[in-house]
């Protein structure tokens, strides 16, 4: 049996994108339940699991935000080693990835790939880098040339209802609470502020959490879409076959040295989705075979 070095993370990553039915180039939000609000720059669907260092989140929007690796251990049958140089570590995805189903013309809602998929993860003197190309062999294809079977091999599982799931990792299981609290106090920050500008946004933002509080149910007797999608998580899991991987560093602080050339396996979920706040919450794994001797 091979070792294999086990890297968790999770965090707050920002997804700033427009919603159905707006198409997914709308710069500002039109018909769906996002916006970008005055001052603020335009929706682009990238997911950032960093905060860009030019980007100001909305307030009240969870602390810390960014994905972290927040345990690594080499594993080797029963036996588990912790490898604490990666902890700690940054996670990112590279070259705005963003989700593509593109209003249903790619795939349904919730089989979305995320496109493009380059991690990287690094910390002190580590890191580790790889993508996952719908087709290794012809890494450059135009996505919409991809073979629909391989946009859902490396596509989420669908939409899950998990509140347990969103609750134990973000604390948050009244995602209709946490809007009422917040429309409160942006009012309230709202008769303080004499900025025009941010006086647009706070009245943009309170205008939308105040029709998920006064009608959190729809015609059709479900939870308006603005609470109702915390509770929902996409699940991923794909080999990662990307020719050009990279560990950084000395191998005795991974423990070992890494397979670069076999796959390595990714699987993660996304959710706990705040469409106030454009933000989600991530949490999942690398899986890493030792290069074997």
């Amino acid at each position: 049996m091979s070792a294999s070095l086990v890297i968790e993370f999770a965090g707050w990553c920002i997804i700033r994108l427009p919603t159905d039915p707006d198409p997914p180039d709308e710069p500002r939000g039109v018909s769906g339940y996002t916006f970008a609000f005055a001052g603020e720059p335009d929706l682009d669907r990238v997911i950032h699991l960093q905060r860009p260092a030019d980007f100001t989140p909305r307030s009240y929007s969870p602390e810390p935000l960014g994905v972290t690796v927040t345990g690594a251990r080499r594993v080797d049958g029963s036996h588990a080693a912790p490898v604490e140089a990666l902890r700690g570590a940054t996670v990112e995805l590279l070259d705005q990835p963003r989700f593509e189903n593109r209003n249903w013309t790619l795939t349904l809602p919730g089989f979305e790939p995320i496109h493009p998929f380059n991690l990287r993860i690094a910390g002190g003197k580590l890191e580790i880098r790889r993508s996952a190309p719908f087709d290794p062999a012809n890494p450059d294809t135009p996505l919409w040339e991809v073979p629909e079977a391989q946009l859902l091999a490396h596509g989420a599982r669908g939409m899950e209802f998990e509140p347990q799931t969103v609750g134990q990792a973000t604390g948050v299981w009244d995602q209709l609470g946490v809007a009422s609290q917040r429309l409160e106090l942006l009012e309230a920050d709202l008769a303080r502020e004499k900025d025009p500008e941010a006086i647009a946004l706070l009245k943009g933002r309170i205008a939308e959490l105040q029709f998920a509080v006064d009608f959190p149910k729809t015609n059709a007797g479900r939870q308006d879409r603005r609470t109702m999608a915390h509770s929902f998580v996409e699940r991923f899991a794909f080999p990662m076959l990307g020719t050009e991987a990279k560990a950084v560093g000395a191998a005795k602080l991974y423990l070992g040295a890494l397979d670069l050339e076999g796959p390595w396996m990714i699987s993660f979920w996304l959710g706990g989705w705040d469409p106030d706040l454009l933000c989600a919450y991530l949490a999942g794994s690398l899986q890493i075979p030792y290069r074997q001797t």
